[in-house]
């Protein structure tokens, strides 16, 4: 850019003075050179002689150092008798020869050029010779635009002209690439007239002043005030490396620059910041691997290491992977400067540059001084960080000492110590072992990371095994660097999915009792200094106390919660009459009692004689369910044929147990061996046994004994209360199970496919109807056509509704009990019906209670109940044939509890003898082929299952149906703000792909999105639209779920292992939501689906929600 400046206007020169030995030409409105002020009158009227008129070229006046000119000015004086000197000569065509004064103009730090009015050259120093390459001997004679293009700047041109025409402009600075080594420089240059001895303009000069230095002086300047001003100001390494590198990038004039840390000892070196042309792929890979470039060479000899090309450089050594990044990127020109501090080297700051180049000594020393700034930043927030983390510390193990002093519960409290020695000590995972010291053995409890100790095995080790037994063994901390090359190792596929390699482990001692082992595992070496290792003893002997006081506050604990579970277990067991809550209360209760690690219930089955698990609890429950026992079998048979308690401690290897090959195999594939077996005895009769397993060398106390005891006598008794009631309920409910199961699959084998068929081919019209009605809305429409395009939107969006409502009801799912307004449920089923029921000349009418509570249901179970009375009554006036009416009321009761619906339709009713029986299974009145018999029958099941009740009354021409629901008194919740209008988000040019293969609708979104300034492209199916996306990126891409010629799910994941970025950029559209795989795998991916039919508004309000967080693919 063009710089001028504003110096007084010489038009020109009328006499010389000399002062001292030099004879400097000034003109005569500019007061003598600042080397004369202050001396006497008599000193400054030296005599002089008289020269021609001559160009001043100094182009400013500078304040000179006391007693003597400057270099500048003496320069410039040089350079004005030099042109002077040129006014002696004539020019003509004829001037061939050099000048007498070529020594002066020679001598001239500046480039200097002489020109005569056609621009030809008469004068051309060696200074300009070497600025430009041109030779004296090419230049002079030839016109100065092909001698040299600096000529032809649209700057430096005007200026000349400016001389030629007798003006003296001011200097003005612009740009220069040196022929030799294609290094940038910035000029300043100066043209004056220059007049023939008549006064006339004879030609021009031209100095040209290289700059380069002092403006990068300048920029360093800067640079050390915003580096100094970053330093004192902040604590932040990210934010004073940012500056470092934006300096580096202004003051290298680089195109790149990038700060690492790493020593010579390094096998990569860790990009911290990283700024200017590098690729986001190069920037983000976050290292750098260690080898024989200028990095790794300038941070292993301790110096600056510049290359001109790094690529053709022979003196470096770069790997092929190396390599090939550097050429992708396109870099030539590096320079990296070691960062020292304290005498380490702790990275290095390094420019790139896409050209080749050489680096001159200021520009190494420019950037070594931004080095040692970045050594500076990192070693200061080295201290704070340390400083930081020592405070850090010093705080968990506070929080800690005041969590473990106040916890007696052992499991959460070892949890809690867990978490924070992972916190206290930054290692990966920390976990504790508790010591077992008569079995010798160590038991995993409990670890910060619960990803990582879920698949951990084995949980129990003795003193003998692994790392933290030798701690346990040894009585003292150990500290492995590699625990790959360490022999005790014993989950070596455990710790290399984990990335794990070191090991700390240390002794939880109390006085020579060992009460745990604390384990620390990391990805790297764990080195910690001697405040670090104090806290962790500090910690160690707090937990140590903790422990204790959580050992024996569990003691006192198990004993009074073997006194309270008895309690409870016999109120419990009172309580109920269905068998399995009695097995399951007592299978739980009995391994809580004695702390087994499981317990089965198993009864005898009346026809063999054979104990079958009705109920398992614990880490076993899966085997213990699976076991069946022939009489006598086991220590549940010896104990059911016995009459007695039956103990073990080795049920694999005691041989007064006797155990069926397949018994004995699924035992050997379980956690336990110790076993226990205690008959449930009533009446001289034994029904079955309890079966509890423990760990290897576990035993059972006398205590344990007379409480499981106990506990099996009140289960005994719970159990001959139940079995003749279990009995028959138990065929009840599998009766039940059954017709539901029927009743559920015949509906959905037919009702779910035409459903899911009808509704896919409906929501696409509907989707066109919709969306273009809604488009011709939002314009200025006539007024008669206005109201039959809202007629048609309303229209549509009720035919919406009915196949949403289809949908729901056609579509199988669990029972989810969640709060349900039942006017709603109702008046969705009528919704359903209310064609059918008017083309059947039956009036439908509804009076619903306004403000009615709600309840706690699943609606869709609800829906099939109103359905199934729906039905009812509509089948009853049809085979009557009389039409009629049905009503449908809500209400509440007069305490507020319940809710209150009834159904009532004025046909002939239901026969007196056939109302007792009418929600019996498989009971009709309708003729063969009309129904099943398992409506009303299924519906009183559901609405039972829902704590309700479902009543009839009935006589001729009337029949009422009702339905009583508990209410459930919801949480109160915010108030909702009703939501605005979704702003439309302009595409900006922006670029989407749509894949739909459905032409209507396809047109329908090509319209929306092209309205709002997207620039849109189509395909027909997934695999088009992969083919788009493999060779074109997209700002956002709607597309349909199921397509003929590929399907959405597929088009997404194969679209987004192409390109991750189009992972947010995704909105489906469906009309197939019974497709719930399809639906579910996108919904749980995070991407918007939108239900067809659709608004407008809805497809851009998700359009907004997309595109605001993206930038165009360009």
């Amino acid at each position: 850019m063009t710089m001028p400046r504003n110096p007084p206007v010489w038009p020109r020169w009328r006499d010389t003075k000399s002062w001292g030995t030099n004879t400097c030409i000034r003109p005569a409105s500019v007061a003598p050179p600042p080397s004369v002020v202050g001396r006497t009158r008599a000193s400054r009227d030296l005599p002089s002689r008289r020269v021609r008129a001559g160009p001043d070229l100094s182009g400013r006046r500078r304040r000179p150092r006391r007693g003597r000119a400057p270099r500048a000015t003496a320069s410039r004086c040089q350079a004005a008798n030099a042109c002077a000197a040129l006014l002696h000569s004539r020019p003509g065509p004829s001037h061939t020869r050099r000048m007498p004064f070529e020594g002066l103009l020679d001598s001239l730090a500046e480039a200097l050029v002489v020109l005569d009015p056609s621009l030809r050259i008469l004068e051309w120093n060696v200074a300009m010779q070497r600025l430009t390459g041109v030779s004296r001997a090419d230049a002079v004679g030839r016109n100065a635009d092909a001698a040299l293009p600096l000529f032809r700047d649209q700057a430096l041109a005007p200026l000349v002209r400016r001389a030629l025409a007798g003006e003296t402009p001011g200097a003005i600075e612009l740009s220069h690439t040196m022929r030799d080594d294609d290094r940038v420089v910035r000029l300043e240059a100066r043209c004056a007239p220059w007049r023939d001895g008549k006064g006339a303009i004879a030609g021009a000069v031209t100095i040209l002043t290289d700059i380069s230095d002092r403006q990068h002086r300048a920029l360093l300047l800067r640079a050390m005030e915003a580096i100094g001003h970053s330093l004192t100001s902040s604590l932040d390494l990210n934010e004073v490396l940012d500056t470092i590198v934006g300096k580096a990038l202004e003051v290298m004039a680089a195109e790149s620059a990038v700060v690492v840390l790493g020593d010579a000892t390094s096998r990569e070196y860790r990009v911290m910041r990283a700024a200017g042309r590098l690729s986001q792929k190069y920037a983000a890979a976050g290292s750098i691997p260690m080898g024989g470039g200028p990095i790794s060479r300038a941070v292993q000899e301790a110096r600056t290491v510049t290359t001109r090309n790094i690529l053709t450089d022979t003196s470096l050594w770069l790997a092929p992977a190396r390599r090939a990044d550097i050429e992708r990127e396109g870099f030539k020109a590096v320079a990296a400067a070691p960062l020292a501090a304290g005498g380490r080297i702790l990275g290095a700051l390094v420019v790139h540059y896409w050209r080749e180049r050489t680096f001159g000594a200021e520009e190494v020393a420019a950037l070594e001084f931004l080095a040692e700034q970045a050594a500076i930043a990192i070693r200061n927030a080295s201290r704070y960080e340390a400083e930081h983390g020592q405070a850090t510390r010093i705080r968990a193990l506070t929080d800690v000492n005041r969590r473990i002093s106040s916890a007696l519960e052992l499991d959460g409290l070892l949890r809690t110590i867990s978490e924070s020695a992972a916190e206290l000590t930054g290692a990966r995972l920390a976990s504790f072992w508790l010591a077992d010291e008569k079995r010798r053995q160590l038991s995993f409890t409990s670890g910060s990371r619960a990803e990582l100790v879920e698949e951990y095995s084995p949980r129990i080790l003795s003193y003998e095994q692994g790392s933290v037994g030798w701690v346990a063994s040894h009585r003292r901390a150990l500290v492995v660097d590699d625990v790959l090359a360490d022999a005790r190792l014993v989950n070596r596929a455990w710790v290399e999915r984990w990335g794990l390699r070191s090991f700390a482990g240390y002794p939880v001692l109390v006085g020579d009792e060992l009460l745990a082992v604390m384990a620390l595992a990391n990805t790297e070496p764990l080195r910690f200094g001697a405040d670090t290792q104090d806290l962790i003893d500090m910690f160690l002997a707090q937990a140590a106390i903790a422990i204790q006081n959580a050992r024996v506050y569990r003691e006192a604990q198990r004993r009074r919660d073997v006194a309270e579970v008895l309690a409870r277990l016999a109120r419990e067991l009172t309580a109920t009459l269905e068998v399995e809550p009695i097995a399951k209360l007592l299978a739980r209760g009995a391994a809580e009692l004695v702390n087994a690690r499981a317990a089965g219930v198993y009864l005898v089955e009346p026809e063999d004689g054979s104990l079958r698990a009705l109920a398992a609890y614990g880490a076993d429950a899966d085997i213990m369910r699976e076991l069946v026992f022939k009489p006598g079998e086991g220590a549940v048979g010896r104990a059911v044929a016995d009459h007695r308690i039956v103990i073990t401690p080795d049920i694999l290897s005691d041989p007064a147990i006797r155990l069926s090959a397949w018994v004995r195999e699924r035992i050997r594939a379980s956690g336990y061996r110790a076993v226990i077996g205690v008959p449930l005895l009533t009446h001289d009769r034994v029904i079955g046994a309890v079966g509890l397993g423990a760990e290897p060398g576990s035993t059972f106390s006398p205590e344990d004994v007379q409480a499981l005891e106990s506990l099996a006598d009140q289960a005994a008794l719970a159990f001959e209360n139940a079995r003749l009631y279990a009995s028959a309920r138990d065929s009840l409910v599998r009766l039940r199970e059954t017709q539901a199961q029927l009743v559920q699959a015949a509906k959905m084998s037919a009702l779910g496919q035409l459903v899911s068929g009808v509704a896919h081919e409906l929501n696409n019209p509907l989707s066109v109807i919709v969306g273009y009605g809604q488009l011709l809305l939002a314009r200025d429409v006539a007024p008669g056509v206005l109201r039959p395009i809202e007629l048609m939107v309303s229209q549509a969006d009720r035919m919406a509704k009915i196949v949403r409502n289809l949908l729901l009801f056609a579509r199988q799912r669990p029972a989810e009990r969640t709060t349900v307004n039942l006017n709603e449920v109702m008046e969705q089923t009528l919704a359903l019906r209310v064609n059918q029921l008017s083309l059947s000349g039956i009036a439908v009418e509804k009076r619903f209670f306004r403000g009615l509570p709600p309840v706690l249901a699943d609606p869709h179970q609800l829906e099939q109940v109103i359905l199934n009375l729906l039905l009812n009554a509509e089948q009853a006036m049809l085979e009557a044939k009389t039409g009629g009416r049905i009503m449908a009321t809500t209400n509440v009761s007069r305490d507020g509890r319940e809710v209150h619906a009834e159904v009532i339709d004025d046909g002939p009713g239901i026969a007196p003898d056939a109302l007792p029986h009418i929600f019996e299974p498989f009971f009709t009145t309708k003729t063969v082929g009309s129904g099943t018999g398992l409506g009303l029958s299924v519906s009183y099941g559901i609405v039972e299952e829902h704590g309700g009740r479902l009543g009839v009354e009935s006589r001729p021409g009337r029949t009422v149906f009702t339905l009583d629901l508990p209410v459930v008194m919801p949480a109160s919740t915010p108030r909702e703000t009703p939501a605005g209008s979704p702003k439309v988000i302009t595409g900006d040019g922006r670029t989407a792909l749509i894949v739909e293969d459905e032409p209507s609708v396809l047109d329908l979104i090509v319209t929306l999105l092209t309205q709002t300034g997207w620039r849109v492209e189509v395909a027909t199916g997934g695999r088009k639209g992969l083919e788009r996306v493999r060779s074109q990126r997209y700002d956002l891409i709607v597309s349909d779920i199921r397509m003929p010629e590929g399907g959405g799910e597929d088009f997404y994941r194969d679209a987004v292992a192409l390109d991750a970025a189009l992972t947010n950029r995704f909105i489906f559209i469906t009309g197939d939501t019974a497709n719930r795989e399809a639906y579910s795998l996108l919904a749980d991916a995070g991407v918007p689906i939108i239900e067809k039919p659709f608004a407008p508004t809805l497809l851009l309000d998700a359009i907004r929600r997309v595109a605001t967080s993206l930038t165009p693919s360009s």
